[in-house]
């Protein structure tokens, strides 16, 4: 198993960093991707826990809409190092810092579950550089997970998130089945329900492969988790105060990581924040049965429909 895993961790590296560039910042060095159109609406993505930039192809559909995606490992995952930025305020400037490399003014900050924070904070640090904020499945306050260990095994060690990588692939129904009992809070039947309509589309089982490929290699992204895991734990409901731009809050009321309370709270304390909870959906939405209607509210906040 070890010179196998050594093989596979050589390729996905050199895959990883074939889809990305690294920029020289006042901040230190930031490992970051660009898709979609150049002249589109510029949406900075901040990826959750594990993850890299390469996370960023969830949004590829606002690509397919004409937005210009910018994608960067958050501090400690990939090659991005930690010291570029621990804390989520460091985190905002030096995702500000990329921006100005970029010569990009303006983007809509988007954040994805354990991304919710460090975006939160660009857009209350750095408001003349925000357009919008958009908050899906997010962490928005307090959040300090037991996570037992059989799941650390399966998902947060390099051999473990390997194998779970290696059965997406090879036994899709135990993979995904596992991990929307994870993820959700959804009954054993709709449960099955859901594992069935992902294993029937061939976009839907792409998407499953690409979020728990986000999990290798998993020595390369356990400084930014374990980072991370100790910055949402000195979180409080202030995190959201002095918020003022346009923000839609999404979220998934059967959601089993971050509990749907984040989303009522940013929805409470962001004025006119836009909410939309989709009905029984889990932490992805892009693979909840009702996710469509998450997307539907997208397109309309962003002006896309």
């Amino acid at each position: 198993m070890p010179y196998g895993y050594k093989r596979f961790a050589t390729r996905r590296r050199a895959e990883l960093r074939m889809g990305s560039q690294l920029a020289t910042t006042r901040t230190g060095p930031i490992e970051y991707t660009v898709s979609g159109s150049s002249t589109g609406l510029p949406v900075l993505y901040f990826h959750g826990g594990p993850g890299g930039h390469e996370q960023t192809d969830l949004l590829a559909p606002l690509a397919s809409l004409g937005c210009r995606l910018i994608g960067w490992s958050r501090p400690g995952y990939l090659r991005t190092p930690l010291e570029v930025g621990r804390t989520f305020p460091e985190q905002a400037d030096a995702a500000t810092a990329l921006l100005d490399e970029l010569g990009v003014a303006r983007v809509v900050a988007y954040g994805l579950s354990g991304g919710g924070p460090p975006a939160i904070e660009f857009a209350r640090r750095h408001p003349t550089r925000t357009t919008a904020l958009v908050l899906e499945s997010a962490i928005s306050r307090h959040y300090a997970p037991r996570i037992p260990a059989l799941v650390k095994m399966i998902y947060l060690s390099r051999h473990g998130a390997w194998l779970t990588s290696v059965a997406a692939h090879r036994w899709p129904r135990t993979a995904i089945s596992d991990f929307v009992r994870q993820e959700s809070s959804l009954d054993s039947q709709t449960r099955r329900t859901t594992v069935d309509w992902i294993l029937t589309d061939r976009s839907k089982m792409e998407y499953v492969r690409a979020v728990l490929g986000a999990l290798t290699p998993y020595e390369d992204r356990e400084p930014g988790l374990e980072n991370d895991l100790e910055q949402w734990a000195t979180l409080d409901d202030s995190l959201t105060a002095g918020v003022t731009c346009p923000t839609l809050v999404l979220h998934g009321s059967q959601d089993g990581d971050a509990e749907p309370s984040n989303a009522y709270h940013a929805a409470a304390t962001i004025p006119q924040a836009e909410l939309h909870i989709v009905s029984g959906g889990w932490h992805l939405l892009g693979l909840s049965l009702n996710g469509g209607t998450a997307d539907e509210a997208r397109r309309s906040f962003l002006g896309l429909a």
